[in-house]
């Protein structure tokens, strides 16, 4: 069995290789897009739907969800009392709050659960990262209020978010049991095959460190909300709620993700700080390599 800190390498070395090619222009952020179009659209739902029309629900995956929002939110809470401290501007206190809650649960969350824990750990992670589109739809009604915005954008965009249909297929397929004839399963199947490699190239090429400097504390802040004491918070309540076996791994692990890249999408669409955004996230996918290897050491262990 590999070590935690060869499950870890794989992933960043793939994302290395992405900001490489990037900072060598070989690619750019054009090539960025498509990989990202590529893996949203084709590869990521083939992923899903694949694993999970045959997967064996548990009831305890249920639960994921929901304790994923319950650690967003109160994440949410504790950076808007730690901007309240640093008199934060309102855009500023929203770019951190929403960087300290949201959680990369599908970029990273899946390949790095599905390196750990294999198949059964991909499928809790699914169910976790519900939590994450749900926050997704949250902010968005939210921040067209207070910034300005078009609700109704933000709900068409969800409706149409291909991977949740993957999820609500996959599951139809496996409650119904229904068949899938072998060219249209293999299809589906090498395409998902390609969606690890495609999301690490294309965080890698999303990468941007040039701002850090400018934003190194409220980064390190960030970094510590959401690495270190996201875990810490969800280590509480599933001891609490007394869940146990893979849902127990996966929610820690998930929880312990760095910030999700979709927050870069909401901070562009309504005129956060994208700057202090990109910083808030390179930062967090770095030193991630680093919690992320003790966190599934002490759960292998």
């Amino acid at each position: 069995m590999a070590s935690p800190i060869e499950v870890i390498l794989i992933p960043a070395l793939m994302i290395l290789l992405g900001f490489f090619l990037k900072q060598k222009s070989i690619l750019d952020d054009n090539a960025r897009e498509i990989l990202t179009k590529i893996v949203l659209y084709i590869a990521l739902p083939s992923m899903i739907f694949i694993n999970l029309k045959d997967a064996n629900i548990s009831q305890q995956m249920l639960f994921l969800p929901i304790l994923g929002i319950i650690v967003s939110v109160i994440l949410c809470i504790i950076a808007y009392i730690y901007c309240r401290m640093r008199n934060h501007s309102k855009k500023t206190a929203w770019t951190i709050m929403i960087a300290s809650s949201l959680m990369n649960t599908g970029f990273i969350g899946f390949p790095v659960s599905l390196g750990v824990f294999g198949n059964e750990g991909f499928l809790n992670a699914l169910f976790f990262d519900l939590s994450t589109s749900i926050m997704l739809v949250i902010y968005g009604v939210i921040l067209a209020k207070e910034f300005g915005g078009d609700r109704r954008e933000v709900i068409r965009n969800t409706i149409t978010f291909i991977p949740l249909w993957a999820v609500i297929f996959g599951l139809i397929f496996n409650v119904f049991n229904i068949p899938l004839f072998y060219v249209a399963e293999t299809i589906i199947d090498y395409f998902g095959q390609a969606t690890i490699p495609m999301i690490m190239l294309a965080i890698g090429l999303s990468l941007d460190y040039g701002s850090i400097k400018d934003y190194l504390a409220d980064s390190i802040v960030v970094s510590i909300f959401k690495l270190a004491l996201a875990p810490a918070i969800m280590l509480i309540l599933v001891s609490l709620l007394n869940i146990k076996g893979m849902a127990f791994n996966i929610a820690i692990l998930e929880a312990g993700m760095s910030t999700a890249g979709n927050s870069l999408v909401l901070a562009v669409q309504y005129n956060l700080d994208e700057d202090l955004m990109s910083s808030l996230i390179f930062t967090t996918v770095v030193l991630s390599v680093f919690t992320l290897t003790v966190i599934i050491s002490l759960l292998a262990g």
